[in-house]
Order: C-alpha cells, then sequence, then structure tokens
C-alpha cells in the first residue's frame, strides 16, 4: 500500500510538473505572437524572429516556434531585399534553416507547405530574372500539394492569387486573372473556423483585407 501511495504521488508530481512547463511554454509563445502580429519593420519582424528560436530551443520537440521563427525571417527578407539585400538574403537563409526544422518535428503538412510557398516567394524577389523562370513552377506545385493536404486553408488561395497577380499576362498572370482566386479565399477565411490550437496558424486575414480595398474586391 504505501509503494503504490508513493507511486500516485510521483505520477501526480510528474502531471502537475508537465502541466506546467506546458502552460509556461502557452505562455511564452503567446507573447511572441503578439510580438509578430505587432511587428511592422524588418527589425521588428527579426526580434520576433528571435523570440521565436529562443523558445523553440527550450521547446525541442515543438514544431511552432522553428515555423514562426521561419515566418517571421521570411517577412523581414521582404523588406530587407528592397534595401539592403544581402541582409535579405541572410534573412531567407535563416527562414529556410528554421523551416526544415519545423518539417522535421512533423508539423502540419498544410502550413508548411504554404510556408514553403512563402519563401520561394522570397527567392524569387531575392534575384527574379534569374529565380523566376526556375522557381514558379515549383512555388504553384508547393502550394498545390498543400491545398491537397488541407482544402480549407486560405492561405494557399491567398498566395496563389498574390503571386499571380504579379505575373506577366502573357505568363497566365495579371489582376482579372488573380480575382477569382482572391474570392476563394475570402470563401475559406470567411469560412473558417476556430483553430482547436490557439497558437496554429491563422495568418493572412489582413493580407486579403489589403488586396481586397486595393483591387475593390466585393
Amino acid at each position: 500500500m504505501k509503494r503504490l501511495l508513493i507511486v500516485l504521488a510521483l505520477i501526480l508530481s510528474f502531471a502537475s510538473l508537465t502541466s506546467a512547463q506546458n502552460a509556461k511554454y502557452k505562455q511564452a509563445m503567446t507573447k511572441a505572437r503578439v510580438q509578430l502580429d505587432s511587428a511592422q519593420t524588418a527589425e521588428q519582424f527579426l526580434a520576433a524572429a528571435n523570440a521565436f528560436a529562443r523558445i523553440g530551443g527550450a521547446e525541442k520537440g515543438e514544431w511552432l516556434p522553428a515555423y514562426y521563427e521561419s515566418y517571421s525571417q521570411v517577412m523581414a527578407a521582404f523588406q530587407l531585399l528592397q534595401s539592403e539585400h544581402a541582409k535579405g538574403s541572410e534573412a531567407l537563409n535563416a527562414a529556410q534553416s528554421a523551416l526544415d526544422r519545423a518539417a522535421s518535428l512533423k508539423g502540419d503538412e498544410s502550413e508548411l507547405g504554404v510556408l514553403k510557398a512563402y519563401l520561394i516567394m522570397g527567392r524569387v524577389s531575392e534575384n527574379p530574372m534569374t529565380n523566376g523562370q526556375t522557381m514558379t513552377p515549383q512555388f504553384f506545385e508547393t502550394l498545390t500539394k498543400a491545398g491537397e493536404a488541407n482544402p480549407d486553408n486560405p492561405r494557399v488561395p491567398l498566395l496563389q492569387a498574390i503571386y499571380t497577380m504579379n505575373m506577366p499576362e502573357f505568363f497566365g498572370g495579371g489582376v482579372e486573372k488573380a480575382r477569382p482566386i482572391f474570392e476563394k479565399a475570402k470563401t475559406l477565411f470567411a469560412s473558417a473556423e476556430k483553430p482547436a490550437d490557439e497558437l496554429a496558424p491563422s495568418w493572412g486575414r489582413e493580407t486579403y483585407a489589403y488586396f481586397a480595398k486595393a483591387l475593390d474586391l466585393k
């Protein structure tokens, strides 16, 4: 009986410790998410990336810190490529490294695919003349797989629409080609249910709203 009580005490102690660790992880992630959501400059996105990297270093079995680290680096890269090209390339390299870590931890296939496509967009922006022709098929193939993994993921058509809009019309791009894809993104955002995991990726609504206003989408 005494041995049983000791075992039960150890189990309860372990459960309490695990619960405390989970709470600490969620608290840190929520704080970093707020930092990311409020970021506007490259420096602020890089600061968010560093915050997620620190969390990932402490929670090596979790894929979301690496995912958000990668996403933050991609967002920083798009800005840096306009002014400090070399630093933009460094951010893309860091994004790839973080994305590889997230993938190794068996993260959500659809969300990782979308982020991979976003990173490809960054590579095209890095060197449009060289990478545009070779990476465009890879971009659409990656998003197709992400859509197959989760047909309800609104970030899939969102990125498809943005990329299509910026493609030359003679390559099948342009605003009019992108409009119905934006409409699909709108429909999926409207019907998207709140994720069971509050830390799960949910970005894209503000980006869609920006383009909807710019293109006068109804």
